[in-house]
């Protein structure tokens, strides 16, 4: 069921001084859309500046486009952008440049995470350029768990950061940030939020790692990094590091 996890902490919203862009992919979630747009309307979007923003990009084909647009008349705030499906990079990518606010938040509309610890991660931002959710007790299956911890490893010993989830999708960034690496974005093409955290890390940017929570997935399976294309992905997320960690040696990043 979703909702606030048993045992977590209160929701305790604050002021921010900036709206915020809420981002989220969506394809083929008619399950339970519902209930994570109003989960986080209940427990984020009432408490955030005016003219903040829930936008998603939709390539359903399973009747969530229907479900979205009775939720986009009841809540002004949310703006949809429909797209064929045409992978999860390129959908991150048009998120990311239709955004507007000062403040840009990613994350995943398949409930698994918790809307409520976005305070967690805002309560930081006045101090840093990003601020990132890692997920604690991953609920994902083990072969995906363990493709993370070692493409996690790999980052920390070629780019020299310390997180454990270079990738999550619970992440509040600061306008200069997006706009200084979003460009550039390009080798990790299933995995580009760990892409733009290397590339916001090799800058310089002041980055801080939050753990948060993780749900198990309710309904159907995910669709990124499905088991029959796991090893080719495997492959060629190992190429992209390799390319990029080149990239930001020989332009002089590091």
């Amino acid at each position: 069921m979703l909702g606030k996890p048993e045992g977590s902490a209160p929701i305790v919203p604050f002021k921010l001084s900036d709206p915020v862009s809420i981002l989220m992919p969506v394809c083929n979630e008619v399950d339970v859309i519902n209930a994570v747009i109003e989960e986080w309307v209940e427990a984020v979007i009432r408490f955030l500046p005016a003219g903040s923003e829930l936008v998603l990009d939709d390539c359903s084909s399973d009747g969530t486009e229907e479900r979205l647009k009775a939720l986009a008349v009841k809540y002004p705030f949310i703006r949809l952008n429909f797209s064929t499906r045409d992978g999860f990079f390129n959908s991150a990518m048009r998120l990311y440049r239709l955004s507007r606010c000062p403040l840009i938040f990613f994350t995943d509309s398949d409930g698994q995470y918790v809307p409520a610890e976005f305070w967690k991660i805002a309560s930081h931002i006045d101090d840093y350029d990003m601020v990132h959710g890692t997920k604690v007790d991953r609920k994902d299956p083990m072969y995906r768990v363990k493709a993370s911890y070692v493409f996690n490893a790999l980052l920390r010993q070629g780019f020299g950061t310390s997180c454990v989830d270079t990738n999550s999708a619970f992440r509040l960034i600061r306008r200069a940030l997006l706009d200084s690496v979003l460009g550039d974005i390009r080798h990790l093409r299933m995995l580009p939020n760990a892409e733009l955290y290397l590339r916001a890390f090799a800058k310089g940017f002041r980055i801080k790692d939050v753990p948060i929570s993780h749900r198990p997935r309710q309904y159907a399976k995910s669709r990124s990094l499905p088991l029959k294309s796991f090893g080719f992905e495997c492959w060629r997320a190992f190429r992209g590091i390799s390319t990029l960690r080149k990239e930001i040696i020989d332009t002089g990043l590091e």
